[in-house]
């Protein structure tokens, strides 16, 4: 999507679930914020507070009165996401001396989407420039004049909040809590390792293909 003037500080993500009603169930697991989902029962929207009511954690729904046996429910629950996920931008300027043709960076390089150099304002490509990502250095091909004015936009890649640890960074975290009621079908794959912190009170399915430890 495409925005005029300054990009959404938040991101949206969708959780859609499909269940069918057993006559006895009215609570249906669905991941949302505040009051943003829709509920369809046998294809028609529900209204909420009238039809079903939201969870204030926003990881349910409840019925009003329990979907009959064999009825069809749709939910569609729609989550923000911090901003996180978006590019982190970083400039650096240098005055050159004369001569110089090697400018050291003290931003790290080595996983970066995008880097642009401008000489006086003209944005360089190459063969007028090079980029040492092991030795984090940018390298002119022309000799700067004394006083020029060489600035270098880095543009690393984002990445969201559930992965932060993958960039490499120390991360202390004061305090890390999860729901003690779960209403939702949770698949672990082989490969993943998954904790839940007790007590808990499952309402759903957990299918586990790989590790779970319940602390």
């Amino acid at each position: 999507m495409s925005f005029i003037g300054n990009q959404s500080t938040v991101e949206t993500i969708i959780d859609k679930k499909t269940y069918t009603g057993d006559g006895i169930s009215t609570v249906y697991g669905i991941r949302y914020y505040s009051t943003n989902v829709d509920v369809y029962l046998n294809g028609l929207k529900k209204r909420n507070i009238d039809d079903y009511t939201v969870d204030t954690n926003g990881t349910f729904i409840t019925f009003v009165t329990a979907p009959s046996n064999g009825e069809s429910i749709d939910l569609t629950g729609i989550n923000e996401i911090t901003d996180l996920a978006r590019s982190s931008y970083t400039r650096e300027t240098f005055t050159a001396t004369a001569g110089q043709i090697q400018f050291n960076l003290t931003n790290n390089i080595s996983g970066s989407d995008k880097i642009n150099v401008y000489n006086n304002g003209f944005r360089l490509s190459e063969p007028d420039v090079t980029i040492d990502y092991g030795n984090n250095t940018i390298n002119l091909t022309v000799v700067s004049i004394v006083n020029d004015i060489v600035a270098v936009e880095i543009i690393m890649p984002g990445f969201r909040s559930a992965n932060h640890n993958s960039r490499g960074e120390k991360a202390y975290h004061p305090m890390f809590s999860t729901p003690n009621i779960i209403n939702n079908d949770i698949n672990i794959p082989y490969d993943e390792n998954a904790m839940m912190i007790g007590p808990l009170t499952i309402n759903s399915t957990i299918t586990i293909a790989g590790t779970l430890t319940i602390i």
